[in-house]
């Protein structure tokens, strides 16, 4: 069952090069190369393989500077999607199947046989934590004051011997999350943060369950503070989509605390 939908087809094409951040050049079928938006801040680290696969998606508006926009690559452990804004969508999916009125009780039951989400009514993205902070979602209930702070993290970085790690750059502003969950903690919310590997669609779920880790060697200060936050209690979880071309569906949610 998918929980993310690609609205159109992606066409196929070939990775060339990524530059200036957010731009990324692709050789067409008909070997013509064309400019195409990459929404993804990161460093892209280990996914910048010259001539791998490439997918990208029209989005049919022909005033867009860019009108096209990179969503996969076919790399070694197979499909990767680079577009980090689907690792949010497809949360705000799995979320909405779990919690309220529109929950879905087979879902529930085979994805999560301990219905971690049930006591929640209600989803709201964007969510204000303090004058300074937004999480990703907040989940709350008409009965309590009582919150469930989410922040959603993309990975897409493959490291040697079957390593899966984020993030792939130094990232102060994952550093404030990390402190602003152990905070949520710590004032009595709930507080999880949702790792959504966005990448190895062909290797077998339980090596990557067992291969994923904090990136240490590239932003110690984020692999320390998320060691302490699993000491104060915030609750971290590895999700695994079912990456294709069509889109995305859920392979396991496991919590790693």
């Amino acid at each position: 069952m998918f929980l993310l939908k690609y609205a159109q087809p992606l066409e196929k094409c070939k990775f060339i090069s990524r530059y200036k951040r957010f731009f990324v050049d692709v050789l067409s079928q008909d070997d013509s190369i064309n400019t195409v938006h990459c929404a993804n801040s990161g460093s892209m680290k280990s996914c910048l393989v010259e001539k791998a696969p490439a997918y990208i998606l029209d989005s049919q508006n022909p005033k867009r500077k860019l009108r096209y926009s990179l969503e996969l690559l076919y790399l070694e452990d197979g499909f990767a999607c680079l577009n980090t804004a689907r690792a949010n969508q497809f949360v705000e999916e799995l979320l909405l199947k779990t919690v309220g009125k529109t929950k879905d009780s087979i879902f529930i039951e085979r994805h999560f046989p301990y219905k971690i989400f049930e006591k929640w009514q209600s989803v709201k993205r964007e969510a204000v934590f303090t004058k300074e902070t937004r999480f990703d979602f907040c989940l709350s209930s008409d009965d309590s004051n009582k919150k469930c702070w989410i922040e959603v993290k993309s990975v897409s970085m493959k490291l040697n011997d079957n390593t899966w790690a984020f993030p792939d750059a130094v990232t102060t502003r994952g550093q404030k999350h990390l402190s602003e969950l152990i905070k949520a903690k710590q004032s009595g919310d709930d507080a999880w943060l949702f790792f959504v590997l966005m990448r190895g669609s062909e290797v077998n779920e339980d090596i990557l369950l067992n291969g994923f880790r904090a990136a240490y060697e590239i932003d110690l200060k984020y692999a320390n503070l998320l060691e302490e936050a699993k000491k104060m209690g915030v609750c971290i979880a590895l999700i695994i989509p079912k990456i294709s071309i069509d889109g995305f569906s859920l392979r396991k949610f496991n919590c790693l605390n």
